[in-house]
């Protein structure tokens, strides 16, 4: 009997202690919202292109604004590089999702070679919550992307 009950209070832990907390949830819940609203989206586009270098590069920015507060910022970007005879894709985005004007969430993607790697940051009162990164630099990044979030801010709510 002792046995079993440690057995369970083991995988109960491992599971709790694996599993999202709950705020990131919510979290995910405001971010649906956001994505489906019907608010009107500003966009931008800006195109490097050096045929000599073998290099074009094209960034798509999207932001939604609503009564004042930053709700989302996606900037993706495509880029075409000649290497070796042949060319190279890489497409990567960042989606930093809002709410007050702070951070909640930021969704990451790069596709290299047909393989696609994802991450996606939690974000309570301006600090790292949760990731689903699997790395010892994960914490170093996710202060980088919140260093990233201050400076999309200041030039975006002015």
């Amino acid at each position: 009997m002792r046995t079993t009950l440690s057995i369970i209070f083991f995988f109960f832990f491992c599971t709790a202690y694996t599993q999202p907390p709950l705020k990131s949830r919510q979290i995910d819940s405001i971010v649906l919202r956001i994505n489906t609203s019907n608010l009107p989206v500003l966009a931008d586009t800006l195109v490097q292109n050096d045929p000599e270098m073998g290099f074009k590069m094209t960034t798509f920015t999207t932001v939604i604004i609503q009564e004042g507060k930053l709700l989302k910022y996606v900037n993706l970007v495509n880029r075409s590089m000649k290497i070796d005879g042949g060319t190279k894709q890489i497409t990567s985005s960042n989606a930093f999702y809002y709410e007050d004007n702070k951070l909640i969430k930021i969704e990451e993607y790069f596709i290299e070679n047909n393989k696609k790697k994802t991450a996606d940051w939690y974000y309570a009162d301006e600090k790292p919550l949760y990731h689903t990164v699997q790395s010892a630099k994960a914490a170093d990044r996710a202060v980088q992307l919140l260093m990233i979030s201050n400076g999309i801010k200041q030039q975006v709510i002015k």
